[in-house]
């Protein structure tokens, strides 16, 4: 008796989570892939089902399907363009700098140990520890709303995306540099002078340093910072900059290595 009771609670719940998932073939219809793909994806850690039957089936949610579809770019987008704040999901969200430290340290360790990055994983890792690590020493004490960085990395893309919703760069260099107008000068500076918006202090090796080492590894950047967005492409020299489609506050990065 004991038995069936807890086989009709199980059956229960098992319906309750159901209603919010789809089967493998369904999710695989759904992403363009084969069930194949997501097998292997599950498997390597690169997309994992949502919940795993006793019997070895796997089922998706059509909220994680939507994101896989979206991309984190997209997700990091709406976050910090968002007019009120809200948490990002755990696996994104570094509410403290130790947090940040620690899942940096353990996407430099993938880097390196990734054998086609051979000479480059140094200069990818340090770029992105230096744009999160700014993200917490120039809104220390001065965050508008939500604190912290979002940070995410896929591995089989090969992309980096990081955001805060902080004070952004303008306002943090016009603290030092009163003579700047607009967001693109801003970040024309940031991006091409060796220059804190902690004065007198010297934290770190500033966004000039990420230019540098980005264009080594000829890796692509996409950063934003209120209406101003700065791009580096593989084999063109400098950087382009233009106007956001959609302004922000903080800060946006996007890195295709």
């Amino acid at each position: 008796m004991t038995s069936l009771y807890s086989f009709c609670i199980l059956s229960a719940d098992m319906g309750k989570v159901a209603k919010n998932l789809v089967s493998i073939t369904k999710a695989a219809k759904y992403l363009g892939v084969s069930v194949a793909t997501l097998r292997r994806w599950h498997n390597e850690g690169t997309f994992k089902a949502t919940f795993v039957s006793p019997g070895g089936h796997r089922y998706y949610a059509l909220s994680d399907l939507g994101r896989k579809t979206k991309g984190i770019f997209r997700v990091a987008q709406e976050w910090v363009s968002a007019e009120k704040s809200y948490p990002p999901e755990h696996d994104f969200y570094c509410s403290t700098s130790d947090r940040f430290k620690t899942r940096y340290e353990r996407m430099a360790h993938e880097l390196d140990a990734n054998p086609a990055l051979q000479g480059i994983a140094s200069l990818i890792s340090s770029s992105v520890g230096e744009i999160g690590n700014n993200s917490f020493d120039h809104n220390l004490g001065n965050w508008p709303d939500l604190p912290g960085v979002f940070f995410a990395h896929d591995p089989g893309k090969r992309v980096v995306v990081l955001a805060d919703r902080g004070v952004g760069v303008f306002a943090t260099l016009h603290r030092i540099r009163p003579g700047l107008k607009t967001d693109e000068e801003a970040l024309r500076v940031a991006f091409t002078e060796f220059i804190t918006g902690r004065a007198p202090e010297h934290r770190g090796n500033g966004l000039k340093y990420v230019k540098d080492a980005l264009a080594k590894s000829e890796a692509d950047l996409t950063f934003q910072s209120g209406d101003a967005v700065l791009e580096i492409r593989k084999g063109k020299p400098g950087f382009l900059m233009k106007k956001a489609d959609v302004p922000i506050r903080g800060s946006l990065a996007f890195i295709q290595y």
